[in-house]
């Protein structure tokens, strides 16, 4: 009975391990993760920044080919007024020219406009570009150093699960499925110690007779409470309440 406990108490600190070994790899992971996510947020950035670039240079060549076709409109306009015979179609043609006048300042001040959002643009993007290239840097650096502790973890955890097999192999086979079950249902602490009277894993009192029980370490005994196995680590710790 007492080497079927051993075992079982050295499988719950192969638990312990397994679970540490997976909270520290999974918070490695997420460190990868969310360096990945940060470098990917930046670069699509970037590139929107680019695309809101690209588009804003499109509407200045189409702004300045429009002011273009104004400032034409001005040269023939002044080029007829030369030519008019009657006042009636010079006021029409003179109209005409500072009709397109107006329009040509409203294109020019557009202009003026767009070239101020996109020297703008372009020094957020350049600032952007750096802090890309330093994040990448980094990543690249970080993931470097994590790419062998993930592999270390990996071996070890291998290592951890297959001493874990063997021992619930010397198991009997009542035992292990009950410890199996307890593990999935108990978040993967199935064996306690029972101490000052109380179960270390639901800290419920245990019954006196009971708890002078396990000392005698005849059979393996479970909380009446939680059903988790139970141990006594200390034999000084024996104690008979109410005694």
């Amino acid at each position: 009975m007492q080497q079927h406990m051993d075992n079982l108490k050295k499988l719950q600190q192969i638990e312990d391990e397994i679970l540490d070994l997976k909270t520290t790899r999974g918070c490695l992971q997420k460190e990868e993760e969310k360096l990945t996510t940060e470098l990917t947020a930046i670069q699509a950035e970037v590139q929107r920044l680019q695309s809101t670039l690209d588009d804003s240079a499109k509407d200045v060549r189409e702004l300045r080919n429009a002011l273009a076709e104004g400032q034409e409109k001005v040269v023939k306009s002044e080029k007829r007024l030369l030519e008019i015979r009657t006042v009636k179609e010079q006021m029409a043609v003179t109209r005409e020219k500072e009709t397109a006048k107006q329009s040509n300042r409203e294109l020019q001040e557009m202009i003026k406009e767009k070239e101020s959002e996109i020297d703008r643009l372009t020094k957020e993007k350049e600032e952007r570009e750096i802090t890309l290239e330093e994040l990448r840097e980094r990543t690249e650096a970080r993931h470097g150093e994590i790419a062998p502790q993930l592999a270390n973890f990996d071996q070890a955890l291998g290592e951890k699960l297959d001493h874990r097999v063997s021992l619930l192999a010397n198991l009997p086979s009542n035992v292990r499925r009950r410890y199996q079950i307890l593990v999935e249902q108990r978040e993967g602490t199935a064996v306690v110690e029972a101490r000052n009277s109380a179960c270390m894993g639901c800290h419920m009192k245990l019954p006196p007779q009971f708890f002078n029980s396990l000392f005698l370490k005849q059979e393996i005994q479970s909380c009446p409470h939680c059903n988790r196995f139970l141990f006594i680590e200390d034999e000084r710790e024996k104690q008979a309440p109410g005694a």
